[in-house]
């Protein structure tokens, strides 16, 4: 008996697979027989505040600018209420009165009869699907701070893969210390977001260390994530270092956190060392200690915090503190500041854009000529979405290697501002419209690449 049951359960495992795998195809095929009609549409895992959007294959001279449809254009399952609107001729974009379901498969069909004469019977209703993204997250423990000697917080984040409901946020953590539940206190708690930052409040400092035990259960969210973690919170009379950790951006940095407030105006020079680190800039607030090296660190490196360090309460660090602790390398890379579509009627036009572990960037240029500006507005917005094949509409006016720095010792591991003035590349035209790309290679990088292998590609912003 049990052998024949699992025979059954394996015959029953391969059945769903392959009608899946089915739907699949069909899907895509479905995309392909359309594609005369169809460009786009939404599709795979969605979160659940996109709309819903679909780009016909040639423009429609019957609509407006932007003309809302008729509600019949369009069928949804499961059904949502939204309002369907289609703009130069060619995007469909149906947004929904409220947040689709997350977790949920939706099934659309569109009436292309509606739109087109003349078509086929079997080209007058296209239909695809999409889902929405499965709620899901992690809790992030921040830093321990004091209301007093013995009264304390600890700061924290839950990043979330989708859009959550405030509303449901409250139930999702819960803490103990010695059986008693302490409050948690969330934040930015009026809109749906991705990022909420919580407090554990008015944690009790015992005479000996004590054990905070932090619980999340994600059932309210519709997530299956649970879990424990334990937290301890040092005793009374006891000065120490919690916690020690390093960012890399915007600038390094290591942060060390105490289990009492610094003493205030207090002499660190000597009092903490990091291994290859010159002129340490301190840093203060309340138990956290924020130190900067002026040179540059990677790799692992020993960190060092001596005795004669004292808390805002008048204790000393009994014990040196020495841990190894990671500076990682931020990648070679660019992006833009300025945000904009409209070149100003100056002398000079500057664009601004930031650069890390960066020597050097190419700057390439493309026009849209006047003459080509409806034909590149067709398929395209006056947005930062845009289609990177533009050859059918413009071309290259101008490429340059532009210099980021002076001399190869300067420390280029962090962000930098640059401004780079288009009218020295370009003499602009009105009327045209310039794409400017910025784009890196190898010998480009200040990045000390030890592992991986060598590469010509570029990387673009």
């Amino acid at each position: 008996m049990g052998r024949f049951l699992k025979f059954f359960l394996l015959s029953a495992l391969i059945i769903v697979s392959a009608c899946k795998k089915k739907v699949s195809e069909t899907a895509t095929d479905n995309l392909f027989k359309f594609k005369d009609y169809i460009s786009y549409h939404t599709n795979g895992q969605q979160s659940i505040a996109a709309p819903i959007k679909i780009i016909l294959a040639k423009q429609l001279d019957q609509f407006e600018l932007t003309q809302e449809l008729p509600s019949e254009y369009i069928k949804i399952n499961p059904k949502i209420e939204g309002k369907l609107a289609i703009e130069n001729g060619r995007e469909l974009t149906f947004q929904p009165d409220n947040y689709l379901d997350s977790n949920t498969e939706y099934s659309v069909t569109l009436a292309l009869g509606k739109l087109m004469e003349d078509l086929d019977g079997e080209f007058k209703n296209y239909t695809f699907s999409f889902k929405t993204i499965t709620p899901n997250f992690k809790i992030n423990l921040g830093d321990l701070q004091s209301y007093s000697k013995d009264l304390q917080y600890l700061t924290g984040t839950l990043e979330a893969s989708d859009l959550l409901n405030p509303e449901k946020i409250d139930g999702v953590l819960s803490v103990k210390q010695e059986g008693k539940t302490i409050p948690v206190k969330w934040e930015n708690t009026t809109e749906n977001a991705r990022y909420f930052s919580f407090k554990i409040d008015s944690i009790q400092r015992k005479t000996d260390d004590a054990k905070l035990e932090i619980s999340w259960d994600g059932i309210s969210l519709g997530a299956e994530n649970t879990g424990t973690e334990e937290y301890n919170i040092p005793g009374l009379n006891k000065f120490v270092v919690v916690d020690a950790k390093t960012t890399a951006s915007p600038n390094a940095a290591l942060t060390l956190n105490f289990s009492e407030p610094l003493k205030e105006n207090q002499n660190l020079n000597g009092l903490v060392t990091i291994e290859n680190a010159e002129n340490l800039r301190f840093e203060t607030n309340g138990n956290i200690l924020k130190i900067y090296p002026s040179n540059r660190i990677t790799g692992q490196v020993r960190v060092n915090v001596f005795e004669g360090i004292k808390s805002a309460y008048g204790f000393s660090l009994k014990n040196t503190f020495s841990e190894w602790v990671s500076f990682e390398q931020l990648k070679p890379n660019v992006r833009l500041i300025s945000k904009g579509t409209i070149l100003p009627n100056a002398a000079s036009t500057p664009i601004y854009f930031e650069t890390v572990n960066l020597k050097a960037v190419e700057v390439r240029v493309i026009q849209v000529f006047e003459d080509n500006m409806l034909q590149y507005l067709q398929g395209n917005n006056l947005t930062q979405q845009y289609n990177s094949d533009l050859r059918t509409v413009g071309r290259r006016v101008a490429y340059k290697v532009i210099p980021l720095t002076e001399n190869t010792n300067e420390n280029n591991s962090y962000w930098k501002a640059h401004a780079l003035d288009i009218s020295e590349l370009i003499k602009v035209n009105p009327g045209s419209l310039y794409r400017i790309e910025f784009s890196f290679k190898k010998e480009h990088t200040s990045y000390t690449c030890e592992t991986a292998t060598s590469t010509d590609e570029d990387s673009y912003a």
